[in-house]
């Protein structure tokens, strides 16, 4: 009788760790450099807070970050966050207005630079990957005119130990449209 106990435990404790080892897959791992792609971008007419009417733009784009180090506390604005270094912002951005088929760089007097916020991976696995999406405002002239017909975006972000990710590209949009940009994809 001793004999059958013994073997049923062993037999249980194989089975076990059997199941752990097979249950639980090896975490994939991806470099510490954030990797960014184009997801979408969504356009809609909206009104800002002084009350004036505004071509709302929404761009999200997909990263990846192994050791998930996305993202500034508010408290990160010191030293190498500090208002005059150039890490202050994270995600950093050019327009491009599209004429004629012709890109063309658009200077603008403020940059369209950002501080995406903290963002901490939940579990063992430090990877990160989420979705980020960042509004930005056009903003009618006094003739009710957008000042450009067509625009893209090039973007880039920085993690908090200053990896830099690569640099990405959205598609070309009329300011003029509302909607989801590709249509097939989904906020």
């Amino acid at each position: 009788m001793k004999k059958i106990g013994i073997l049923f435990r062993l037999i249980f404790f194989i089975t076990t760790i059997s199941f752990l080892l097979t249950a639980c897959p090896a975490p994939q791992n991806y470099p510490v450099e954030p990797e960014i792609t184009f997801k979408n971008i969504t356009l809609s007419d909206s009104v800002d807070l002084l009350g004036n009417q505004v071509k709302q733009f929404k761009l999200g784009f997909h990263v990846v970050d192994g050791d998930g180090d996305i993202g500034y506390n508010d408290y990160d604005t010191t030293g190498v966050f500090g208002k005059d270094s150039e890490y202050y912002y994270n995600l950093f951005s050019k327009l491009f207005e599209v004429k004629n088929g012709e890109t063309i760089e658009v200077v603008e007097a403020a940059p369209r630079n950002y501080r995406v916020p903290y963002v901490q991976p939940l579990g063992q696995n430090t990877t990160l990957i989420a979705d980020i999406f960042i509004n930005m405002d056009f903003v009618y002239n006094s003739s009710d005119e957008l000042p450009y017909d067509s625009v893209m975006f090039e973007f880039y972000i920085y993690d908090r130990t200053l990896h830099k990710s690569n640099v990405e590209q959205s598609i070309v949009v009329k300011l003029t449209e509302n909607g989801i940009f590709p249509p097939d994809t989904i906020n």
